[in-house]
């Protein structure tokens, strides 16, 4: 990437197995799923996509050498 664009960046996903992918160069994901299957009300979703926000990386880390692993783009929905 020749610009890094990581400080306004919006992108994230949600898997089909329930979990916030928060940056699709990172492998941090919040799992959705145990909040989903207690039953937990739009407030409590909420609040817990808003902390997964808060957590995203501020950058991919591409040039500092920090490499992609896991999942690639058509397991996460990208």
């Amino acid at each position: 990437m020749t610009e890094n664009f990581c400080a306004g960046c919006n992108r994230m996903r949600l898997t089909s197995e329930g979990k916030l992918r928060l940056c699709l160069l990172r492998a941090d994901e919040l799992d959705l799923r145990p909040l989903l299957r207690a039953g937990a009300g739009d407030a409590e979703l909420r609040a817990a996509i808003r902390a997964g926000v808060w957590r995203k990386p501020w950058g991919h880390g591409l040039k500092d050498g920090v490499l992609p692993v896991g999942r690639g783009m058509s397991q996460i929905g990208g």
